[in-house]
């Protein structure tokens, strides 16, 4: 099956990132735009259930403030004075103020003296609370049917008697006697008034209805088939405002429709303390909610122009990349056959580094050619120095066997010798083999063979030099003759009694690697020091490592206060006769 070209994978990945980004933040700007309009609209309702809130406590409290000063006025404060004249002041201040039904002058035996319309003077009202409270002070009492107003309108209603609020206050003489009670009654239709103001300076839409609810949740202002019902009092609107809260809540009302809804409850104003009614400012979810659906229609919309667009460009953009790849693609062919090939240049900036690169690359493979030559060349060479080594080492066990067997006393005294002689060699290879065959310190060498000795004093064993670092080829030698030296002075020198003492100094002369290495072992504080009747296995392998292995030179001398060795390694001739064996294997 042919694979698509370059082309296709770019315009389409290109597409696909850019829809997916656009998309992303599409939706993204869509939700924070959402809620940022959701909140405004919320706080838009919450506001309309304030203002109107406000608008109810500062109107009722103007007109309570009109029937307190009603109350004050001479004529209606003067019981002498005639009723003609105090019907005129009543109607005077009803023509002021045409929201009251009927504003009455009660006297002190509950009789209506005077009214501003001249109709139920003589009706007895002592037993209605705007008469009992408003004997002792103000008083506004909560919208309620009127049986007396509704005589007045013979061809009204039965079933829609007027709906009023009473408005009292006491009249005293000079004497500060009660005189009377002044009543308004204010007709209901103030409030609708209030809220077609509402509607008309705040521009609300046709959809919002307001509701004005009485304390015990009853509605006093709102639609008709909600008027004088109960709304549920766990209705999240009426309870935050019962709990003295305002705010916005979307809710599901009685009528299984959903509603956005703003709420604040009546606190009064100055003096007047308010009725505690709620205010409810309610629209339809969807409605509420329509100019945030329409927003995301429009950015999911445009997201999806912006992403068509980003993939066009996508595709064009591809077609320019494609190209010089594909010539970049058939010279890289051509090299990798081994073929010349002459790289093509680009006006992309990618796809002329691509072009130097793969110019790189030829010159490179060409110098890889030529290190793998050498590589090969420096393996044959390791493989030579392995085997010399290889070959060295055992004929060092061989030769320890064999002079262990001579001058071993019994199979115990071989295996004991041979064992601590190999266990030597192997220390000085853990040295090597940290080192990764590179080198060893002469310090770490010493270290790892004489701190066996030391018996946890540090004054037992005394090393002192400057850092010298030693070639394979000279380390395992020398750790051997070390450890020879160790061994002779635990078994018969200064480490075979408490008080001995082993001090190990050295020098280099001439340069790091190719010059003599001098170092001295004294030991003191020993048993008196006899010189042997014949050499020992010991001194033959010290002598054969250093002196025939190394070219060096070891003197021993057995001097009464302790064993004295100097030993003298020329590490450069060394050096180079390893190289001539390896250039001859």
């Amino acid at each position: 099956m042919p694979q698509p070209p370059l082309r296709v994978f770019l315009a389409l990945g290109l597409g696909f990132v850019g829809l997916a980004a656009t998309l992303v933040l599409a939706l993204v700007a869509s939700r924070v735009a959402s809620e940022r309009l959701e909140a405004r609209i919320e706080a838009e309702l919450a506001d309309l259930a304030g203002t109107m809130a406000g608008r109810l406590d500062r109107g009722l409290f103007e007109r309570w403030r009109d029937i307190v000063i009603l109350a004050e006025n001479d004529t209606i404060r003067d019981p002498a004075a005639p009723v003609e004249r105090k019907r005129r002041v009543l109607w005077r201040a009803q023509e002021t103020y045409p929201d009251y039904a009927i504003i009455g002058l009660i006297g002190v035996d509950g009789r209506i003296a005077a009214t501003s319309t001249g109709a139920l003077e003589g009706a007895e009202v002592g037993h209605r609370d705007y008469f009992t409270k408003g004997r002792h002070s103000p008083f506004v009492g909560d919208v309620h049917d009127v049986v007396l107003l509704a005589q007045l309108e013979p061809g009204r209603d039965p079933a829609d008697p007027p709906r009023v609020l009473d408005i009292a206050a006491p009249v005293r003489d000079d004497l500060g006697r009660l005189v009377g009670v002044v009543s308004g009654h204010l007709d209901w239709a103030w409030a609708r008034a209030a809220e077609a103001s509402l509607r008309e300076t705040a521009g609300t839409p046709r959809d919002l209805t307001v509701l004005v609810l009485a304390r015990d949740g009853t509605v006093l202002l709102g639609p008709d088939a909600l008027r004088r019902t109960r709304l549920p009092a766990d209705l999240p609107s009426v309870a935050g405002a019962r709990d003295g809260r305002s705010g916005t809540e979307a809710e599901t009302w009685p009528d299984g429709r959903r509603y956005l809804t703003g709420f604040r409850q009546t606190r009064g104003y100055r003096d007047f303390p308010g009725l505690g009614w709620t205010v409810l400012v309610r629209q339809d979810a969807g409605t509420a909610f329509a100019s945030v659906a329409d927003l995301r229609r429009q950015i999911l919309l445009w997201g999806l122009v912006v992403a068509t667009v980003a993939a066009g460009i996508g595709w064009f953009a591809a077609g320019l990349l494609a190209r010089p790849l594909r010539r970049l693609a058939i010279a890289a062919s051509a090299l990798g056959r081994g073929e010349t090939a002459t790289v093509p240049g680009s006006a992309v900036r990618e796809a002329q580094a691509i072009s130097h690169a793969l110019t790189a690359a030829a010159r490179a493979l060409a110098r890889q050619e030529d290190e793998r030559r050498a590589a090969a060349a420096r393996q044959r060479l390791l493989i030579h120095e392995l085997n010399h080594r290889v070959k060295n080492t055992l004929a060092t066990v061989q030769s320890m066997a064999r002079q262990t067997a001579r001058s071993a006393a019994s199979l115990a005294d071989f295996t004991g010798s041979f064992e601590a002689r190999l266990l030597a060699m192997s220390q000085t290879h853990n040295v090597l083999t940290a080192n990764h065959w590179e080198g060893a310190g002469l310090s770490g060498i010493l270290s790892a063979e004489l701190e066996p000795y030391a018996g946890g004093r540090p004054d037992r064993i005394r090393l002192e030099g400057p850092p010298v670092s030693l070639t394979p080829a000279v380390a395992l030698p020398l750790g051997m003759a070390i450890h020879e030296l160790a061994t002779n002075a635990a078994k018969y020198g200064a480490l075979s009694a408490e008080a001995g003492q082993v001090a190990v100094d050295w020098m280099l002369e001439g340069r790091p690697g190719t010059g003599t290495l001098s170092l001295r072992w004294r030991e003191s504080g020993g048993p008196p020091v006899v010189p042997p009747a014949r050499t020992g296995f010991g001194t033959r392998l010290i002598r054969a490592s250093l002196e025939r292995e190394l070219a060096g030179e070891v003197e021993l001398d057995f001097a009464g206060g302790g064993l004295v060795c100097r030993i003298a390694v020329p590490l450069a001739a060394r050096a180079e006769e390893l190289a001539r064996t390896d250039a001859a294997a």
